[in-house]
């Protein structure tokens, strides 16, 4: 039952996902091309510096279009799909709770992995020179690395994969925050969506107090530690299964024992 309601998840949201990455698709090449022909050149006209601005600028715009509308779009359709109207049919299959709130995570975080992957993508193809786009991922690759690894980390191949696992896990924790708010919001008989707002941003205000009482601790007990050293995959890794295991077991509570559609 959890591959039916991932594949009709996808079905439902593949089309705006698509369009999506067309549109950055798209603004690679127009903003490409603008580069290689060295539009922004003083010997050129100003009429073609002038277009190149413009093409960039769409093209970083473009980018926050991107993140914003996907984000809003999968938040929307967790809303429209579990507690508006549509809720009534979703909730009346004999479908469990669990696999409802799985499907609807796994879909999510694969449309945003995929979504920044084709950012990426976009960035490494505009700053390739000469076309070397493999060797210029493979730089990034060792940059990003070589920034998150700490020198004194002896397997760093292990500690690739577990801060692969440790951003899976992160995302998890973002994905479901927003559902438990959602969740909880539904409580209130009321203002149902501005109050899934708040919950959002209390629950973000308190996070964000338990990380600098973290740190605070962390700095004092290993004074002479990196940040990295403080704060490297474990801690991420730590904190994004608590956190998703505590937003999980809040929406999954509201949509078994405290489902209220009316």
């Amino acid at each position: 039952m959890l591959g039916k309601l991932m594949k009709y998840e996808c079905k439902a949201t593949w089309k705006f996902i698509l369009i999506a990455n067309l549109m950055i698709a798209v603004m690679t090449i127009m903003a490409n091309i603008t580069v290689k022909l060295d539009f922004f050149s003083y010997e050129k006209p100003d009429v073609f510096q002038f277009i190149a601005i413009m093409v960039i600028m769409t093209y970083v715009l473009s980018m926050f279009a991107m993140i914003i509308g996907v984000a809003i779009f999968l938040v929307y359709r967790f809303y429209t799909s579990t507690y508006s109207d549509q809720g009534y049919l979703l909730h009346t299959l004999p479908v469990d709770k669990h696999h409802i709130i799985i499907s609807k995570i796994l879909v999510s975080a694969l449309w945003i992995i995929l979504c920044e992957f084709v950012m990426y993508m976009s960035m490494v193809i505009l700053i390739a020179s000469n076309g070397e786009v493999f060797e210029t991922m493979r730089d990034s690759m060792d940059s990003i690395i070589s920034f998150t690894i700490s020198e004194n980390t002896t397997v760093k191949g292990f500690a690739v994969v577990m801060s692969l696992v440790a951003f899976l896990f992160g995302l998890f924790a973002k994905l479901l925050k927003v559902t438990a708010c959602i969740s909880l919001g539904q409580l209130s008989a009321n203002h149902k969506l501005l109050l899934s707002v708040l919950y959002y941003f209390g629950i973000y205000t308190i996070q964000k107090m338990f990380s600098v009482i973290y740190l605070v601790f962390i700095t004092a007990v290993n004074r002479h530690n990196s940040f990295f050293d403080m704060y490297g995959w474990e801690s991420m890794l730590v904190s994004g299964i608590i956190y998703s295991v505590v937003f999980y077991l809040i929406t999954w509570y509201v949509m078994d024992k405290k489902l209220n559609l009316e």
